[in-house]
């Protein structure tokens, strides 16, 4: 019997099932890429804010363009009035965090204080390269999976009987 042209039910299992599991995986690595390599906005109430006693953003690992508001009021709190340190060890759950502390001298001290700016997710790559190569990970998983889904009809010769 001329088999020439035919897939096995076993090729088309295999290939179906690993195409299945693939799409899956694929779906949570680009989600994790996607969150790890991109920056959000936030606006994040840090709650009761005292004098020289530090509150930590637990999210967080950096925080640009920050501009803090008095809740209650919704001015505007100077610079000065604070400060605001990335990347510090939060001493409570040994996480990194951002730490704002209150000066003394503030006005705006016994407020909620309202942040907000463009940050960086605790799970953030920092790195340019590391950012590509997680990138590169998921494009060449997808790959893989296109070539999974190709392999059985390659190896049948279903391809030559159309003429290719």
């Amino acid at each position: 019997m001329d088999r020439k042209g035919q897939i096995g039910v076993g090729s088309i299992l295999i290939a179906a099932i690993t195409i299945i599991v693939g799409v899956i995986l694929f779906t949570a690595i680009a989600q994790q890429v996607g969150s790890s390599t991109s920056t959000v906005t936030i606006n994040k109430s840090t709650g009761t804010v005292v004098n020289e006693t530090a509150v930590y953003l637990l999210e967080y690992r950096s925080i640009s363009s920050v501009v803090v508001y008095n809740e209650t009021g919704g001015a505007v709190i100077a610079a000065a009035d604070y400060v605001l340190t990335n990347n510090v060890i939060d001493p409570t759950t040994g996480g990194l965090s951002v730490r704002i502390v209150p000066e003394f001298a503030s006005n705006n001290s016994k407020y909620i204080w309202y942040v907000t700016g463009t940050a960086q997710k605790t799970d953030y790559i920092a790195d340019n390269a590391g950012r590509a190569i997680a990138g590169l990970i998921a494009v060449f998983f997808a790959l893989a999976i296109a070539v999974v889904a190709i392999t059985p009809s390659l190896k049948s010769g279903l391809l030559d009987l159309v003429g290719r």
